[in-house]
């Protein structure tokens, strides 16, 4: 046959080879989809579990960070001033006249990590057992123990650490060691600038709020004088409107001093 105008010229050659790989490209994906697809499916499925538990611990974490940026990072305060209906925890105290105050939580940070964990402990021990409920429902064969929950507190998040082994069985497997919750926060810097804040109160009695919001233009500091000689802070963040309370007394003086003088 005519090599110019035949079936096997070189140019219909080639297209027909194209259009050859690219339909035994499709038919032997196709295949591997009907033959694999369960497998797929269970490989996918991870981020499944993840969000159950990030959606189920998520409101206890959202409450009891509520309820200690206001109570001065105790969830129960022992030693605190009430305030606008709120116990605003005393972090550096003294009951005596013309005295610094000492302070009551010198690692603040590490306490307030702690406060969240006990909150949410028990929380997070029943989204590992809900978590274990619903994929039995699913048809899963569910193998979990919980191990315990971490808090941190960094910048720009809080993290949840859920230690809990999880092993997920149908039609493959899926195993998993710890579930992270990371919640968006710019907490960290109101905790370290109000350990700043307390340093200076137990050194000098006070702390000048102007200077920290020239220094910190993001983030609103103001310092209310009670009448027993007290002090309550509130920091605020600008953008985020995240704030954090407590109460000082630092260098009080007995009430009608200032006017003797």
């Amino acid at each position: 046959m005519d090599k110019k105008g035949g079936i096997f010229s070189g140019k219909l050659s080639k297209k027909s080879q194209v259009t050859i790989f690219i339909l035994i490209a499709i038919l032997i994906f196709a295949v591997l989809v009907v033959i694999f697809y369960p497998r797929i499916k269970v490989f996918f499925a991870p981020t499944e579990p993840v969000s159950y538990v990030e959606e189920c611990i998520k409101p206890e974490v959202e409450s009891i960070i509520e309820k200690v940026s206001i109570q001065g990072g105790s969830s129960k305060p022992s030693l605190y001033l009430a305030y606008q209906g709120n116990n605003v925890e005393y972090l550096c105290y003294t009951n005596l006249y013309y005295k610094t105050c000492v302070m009551q939580q010198p690692m603040l940070k590490q306490h307030i990590e702690r406060e969240i964990k006990d909150y949410v402990e028990g929380k997070a021990k029943s989204c590992i057992q809900g978590l274990k409920d619903e994929m039995e429902r699913r048809g899963y064969s569910v193998s979990s123990s919980y191990q315990g929950t971490d808090v941190q507190i960094v910048p720009n998040n809080i993290n949840i650490i859920i230690n809990a082994k999880v092993i997920l069985t149908k039609e493959g497997t899926q195993s998993f060691n710890k579930f992270e919750v990371r919640k968006r926060s710019e907490f960290y810097d109101l905790v370290m600038l109000t350990t700043s804040i307390l340093n200076l109160e137990t050194r000098f009695g006070t702390a000048e709020s102007t200077t920290y919001m020239f220094y910190y233009p993001d983030i609103r500091v103001e310092k209310l004088a009670q009448g027993d000689g007290s002090k309550v802070y509130i920091l605020t963040n600008k953008g985020t409107e995240e704030k954090f309370m407590f109460a000082t007394r630092s260098l009080s003086w007995p009430g009608g001093y200032k006017l003797r003088l």
